[in-house]
């Protein structure tokens, strides 16, 4: 392995907590059909998001694929056996994406520790971001790194509603790599999901770190070139990394 100088990032689970935004999200779906008169109940709802939410798994682990914000809704509006003119639910998308921008949604805070261990980090490696995306899309979370202060960290940011491909594509990795300037034997990706962040970061010749401070995925760690905890122990563990 050459010596380590890039290094990637996951968003959800990694740098940020993961956040669902999901009873914002219903207010708004639910205001909408209202005004069409449909008024289905808090728990039916919550099982559309719940069905709808598979249709994104599927296709996220299955098809390596991003659904949009307008297959989500048409996800939730089949198992409603509701219908909505198309320029409502085209109309429907931002308020949908924009829940964490908003005093609607709750606010998703940066893991504790990142915000200072980032900058430092980017005082001596090329660092890159490669986050797959739900409902937030990419512009959201560029918005919440700019907010925390992270953004400049970053000389390149990949996310799976702009490429259309999902993580463990190798494109993803090595997309983000040719943009930093980087080559695979001398980076690392450091995310909290085995089979997309490790798998993948492996699969294209890259150190993959599993970071266990969130997701708690301890069963990747065979597959890991490395793991941690907290992020006070992130520098001294790159700069051991062979």
């Amino acid at each position: 392995m050459a010596p380590l100088r890039t290094v990637t990032f996951d968003f959800w689970g990694t740098l940020y907590q993961n956040a669902s935004g999901e009873e914002a999200r219903l207010d708004v779906l639910a205001e909408a059909l209202a005004r069409y008169g449909y008024q289905p109940s808090r728990e039916r709802m919550r099982a559309a998001h719940s069905a709808a939410w598979q249709v994104f798994q599927r296709a996220w682990l299955e098809e390596r694929r991003s659904l949009t914000t307008q297959d989500w809704i048409g996800a939730m509006l089949a198992f409603l056996e509701a219908k909505l003119p198309q320029d409502v639910r085209a109309a429907l998308c931002r308020p949908l994406e924009d829940v964490f921008l908003s005093s609607k949604g709750d606010t998703p805070v940066p893991v504790e520790g990142v915000c200072a261990v980032l900058p430092r980090l980017a005082r001596h490696y090329r660092l890159g971001l490669i986050s797959d995306v739900g409902l937030t899309p990419g512009r959201v979370l560029t918005e919440l790194l700019r907010r925390d202060g992270l953004l400049a960290c970053f000389g390149a940011l990949t996310f799976s509603d702009d490429t259309g491909i999902t993580k463990p594509t190798p494109e993803v990795f090595l997309r983000t790599l040719e943009r930093l300037g980087a080559c695979p034997a001398e980076a690392a990706h450091i995310g909290d999901l085995p089979e997309t962040d490790v798998a993948g970061a492996r699969a294209v010749g890259m150190r993959a770190i599993l970071f266990l401070g969130v997701s708690n995925r301890t069963d990747g760690r065979a597959l890991a070139s490395a793991a941690f905890e907290r992020y006070e122990e992130l520098e001294a563990l790159l700069a051991s990394l062979p």
